[in-house]
């Protein structure tokens, strides 16, 4: 198997379970975040052009374009750090009988954050 199909394998959800899939995404997340630091790294350097031009990528993302993905970052940060916290939990040998409640509460704790987060950020952003 090479390494397409084994990325593709992460999204073919039909008849996997629901830790199955939610561990797929805590990869993607995962994968998300790693670019993310690479282009804020790139981001930073900009101020070694000097303010102005820092000045002026900020500027790109203080619109609504900036809440879409300020938005969007916020909620893979909050999938990935609660997934995780549930496969901690899961491998230290805690709660393994009802792990798939336990689950559900990660994603629904997820959800619920992710909600306030966003909230917070076009309260912010506006």
């Amino acid at each position: 198997m090479g390494l397409r199909d084994a990325f593709t394998s992460w999204f073919r959800i039909k008849g996997r379970s629901l830790e199955h899939v939610s561990f797929a995404i805590r990869r993607l997340t995962g994968i998300i975040m790693a670019f993310y630091l690479l282009g804020h790294l790139v981001d930073i350097t900009t101020l070694l052009a000097g303010p102005e031009a820092y000045s002026q990528l900020l500027n790109l993302f203080a619109g609504p374009m900036g809440v879409v993905i300020d938005s969007f970052l916020w909620a893979v940060l909050v999938i990935h750090g609660t997934l995780g916290i549930y496969s901690a939990i899961v491998e230290m040998g805690f709660l393994l009988e009802h792990r798939r409640k336990l689950l559900v509460i990660a994603w629904i704790c997820a959800l619920l954050f992710i909600l306030l987060g966003v909230e917070v950020i076009i309260n912010v952003l506006r």
